[in-house]
């Protein structure tokens, strides 16, 4: 049994806050341990290391959108309005809600909104 599963929503979303948070400021000190290394690679390296960078770019950005998504639940939550789907009303399944706290569409219409992108 997941020791989360007892959680209240407001719970779930400030420890994922706070672990997203933890692992930002983890790959901030690991960023400027990388930016204060001697640099000197062999010249094959650099699109390794370009790769890397950009890998660890896009994870940085997100953690950052889902950040602003948790904030936007916090949010929905003050005003009465977690788990409705932002697009249909309807009420979002506890289990979707339990597994994604974050969620602001049912899984029907976040298939569509994916399907858009």
């Amino acid at each position: 049994m997941d020791t989360h599963d007892n959680e209240s929503p407001l719970d779930r979303i400030a420890r994922m806050e706070a672990e997203i948070t933890s692992a930002l400021a983890d790959r901030d000190l690991a960023s400027d341990a990388d930016e204060r290394s001697d640099g000197h690679h062999h010249p094959a390296e650099a699109a390794t290391d370009a790769e890397q960078r950009e890998r660890q770019l896009q994870d940085t950005l997100r953690m950052r959108q889902q950040l602003e998504r948790l904030a936007r639940a916090r949010a929905a939550i003050a005003a009465g309005t977690y788990g409705i789907c932002a697009d249909c009303g309807k009420p979002i399944p506890e289990g979707r809600l339990q597994a994604i706290p974050d969620a602001e569409r049912c899984v029907s219409c976040q298939s569509i909104a994916a399907r858009r992108r």
